[in-house]
């Protein structure tokens, strides 16, 4: 891509969130495990939905490939770049919204943190379904595309089960969204079950509708019981 695609770029978001330099871009462009690295040929970074959508659009329009990435917490090399390509970071997709108490639900953009959804729960009366090891890093996003499950998968399930609508941007920049979160919706497609687990192919999340759970109201610990006394040597068997 030349330097041209670059400043059309900028155009769309701002030149300041279309990165080029080879050491600010050295950390997207790398996965987690240190296995998997390719040169993008810009590293952009769109603020909402909309910028997405005008940067997945361009992309399309002038055959440009486009990686969408999130935390960058992939062990297989999926949210590498393609060579000579744009790396679409979803990190600025911060927002979350305010918790729906009726329906014990929230919209999160696709960049918010695991750990940062916890922070946001911690003292009410909702939790989130999946924890990871990597809640600081992992994104909502990423956690969609890959169908994330985690430590709590046996008891709330993956993150399929947690998806109560999507917000996407299809290949050619078209924006689809199922945001309303109504439990009882026989109608159309299921987004959300189509989107989670898709792994980028069908689209870009941008945003998720996401079931909580209660937090429970207590808690116990269990300890290992104490050691039994040793019986002296050589005394008399009460039996």
């Amino acid at each position: 891509m030349n330097q041209a695609g670059i400043d059309q770029l900028g155009k769309l978001l701002g030149s300041h969130h279309v990165i080029t330099d080879v050491d600010l871009c050295s950390g997207y462009e790398t996965d987690w495990t240190g296995r998997f690295h390719a040169r993008a040929a810009a590293v952009v970074r769109p603020g909402d939905g909309h910028e997405v959508a005008a940067v997945v659009s361009w992309c399309y329009a002038n055959s440009v490939p486009l990686v969408p990435q999130g935390g960058n917490t992939g062990l297989v090399g999926g949210s590498v770049p393609a060579e000579g390509g744009i790396l679409l970071s979803l990190r600025r997709l911060d927002a979350i919204g305010g918790i729906d108490e009726s329906s014990g639900q929230v919209t999160v953009a696709a960049g918010v943190t695991l750990g940062a959804l916890q922070s946001r729960l911690s003292g009410t009366q909702w939790e989130f379904g999946v924890d990871l090891g990597s809640r600081d890093s992992a994104t909502i996003g990423g956690m969609v595309a890959t169908n994330a499950a985690g430590a709590r998968a046996g008891l709330h399930g993956s993150m399929r089960a947690q998806v109560a609508g999507l917000e996407a941007v299809l290949g050619a920049g078209g924006v689809v969204g199922q945001l309303g979160g109504l439990a009882k919706d026989n109608t159309g497609y299921d987004l959300g079950g189509l989107m989670v687990g898709s792994e980028g192919t069908l689209g870009v999340v941008t945003r998720a509708r996401l079931r909580l759970v209660r937090a429970p109201s207590t808690s116990c610990r269990a300890r290992s019981p104490a050691p039994l006394p040793s019986s002296s040597s050589g005394g008399t068997d009460p039996g």
